[in-house]
């Protein structure tokens, strides 16, 4: 009896440390392989999704800062050459807007600088919004320069830099005086301070920025200019 009893013991403490199976290590690499898979396409969809969503932050964030720049040199645009004086005629343009080709060019006088400290210059400022090519390979991408040149009058002066580099349109158009008295309120795309010898009552720009997947977006604001109201 005794006997018996030992050979049941051995027989239940064999079966009680026998290990797994290779069939179910093998499952269990299978069913392991299978989630890592899925935390793996899973984690790196999230990344392009963020990537993206960032990109297009970014797009829009770019837009605010053309337009608060724009704002803000406009917002303070002046007739210069006609401040306290009852004569009509200005010492030179204060105020010149063209359409060159598929794009405009702006050039007006403002009071937006901040002169350095202890510089010898006043806030007066020549403030110029134009286009050129920011990419050789795609001939319809460009730069949005940004030029500001105190020494007013002059071509050689002041400095300017990029605001965009992915400018596929940039179109900017003007309301006069004689627009506001009528329902239609037609906007022009020319102006001529020294035909017209006052300022636009307001400004009406237009970009199309490159998007992050190729495609185009348009952006539009609408900036009063507070001298003339």
């Amino acid at each position: 009896m005794k006997g018996t009893g030992c050979l049941k013991l051995q027989q239940q403490s064999q079966t009680t440390n026998d290990g797994f199976t290779l069939i179910e290590v093998l499952l269990a690499v299978f069913i392991a392989s299978i989630v890592m898979a899925v935390l793996y396409a899973s984690f790196f969809q999230v990344l392009k999704a963020k990537e993206k969503v960032e990109q297009e932050l970014e797009l829009y964030h770019e837009a605010r800062v053309i337009f608060s720049k724009m704002t803000k040199d406009l917002a303070t645009a002046f007739p210069r050459g006609r401040v306290n004086s009852d004569s009509n005629t200005a010492a030179s343009d204060f105020f010149v807007g063209a359409q060159e080709g598929k794009h405009s060019a702006l050039k007006f006088t403002s009071l937006s600088r901040t002169p350095a400290v202890d510089a010898k210059e006043s806030d007066q400022t020549e403030i110029t919004y134009f286009v050129q090519p920011a990419n050789e390979e795609d001939p319809e991408l460009f730069a949005l320069i940004r030029r500001d040149d105190p020494t007013i009058g002059t071509d050689g002066g002041g400095s300017e830099y990029p605001i965009s580099e992915r400018i596929v349109g940039f179109t900017v158009s003007y309301l006069g005086e004689a627009s506001l008295a009528t329902e239609n309120q037609e906007l022009t795309f020319e102006w001529d301070s020294n035909e017209l010898s006052t300022l636009p009552n307001a400004v009406n720009v237009n970009i199309v920025l490159r998007g992050p997947r190729g495609e185009n977006v348009e952006f539009n604001t609408f900036i009063l200019i507070p001298v003339v109201q």
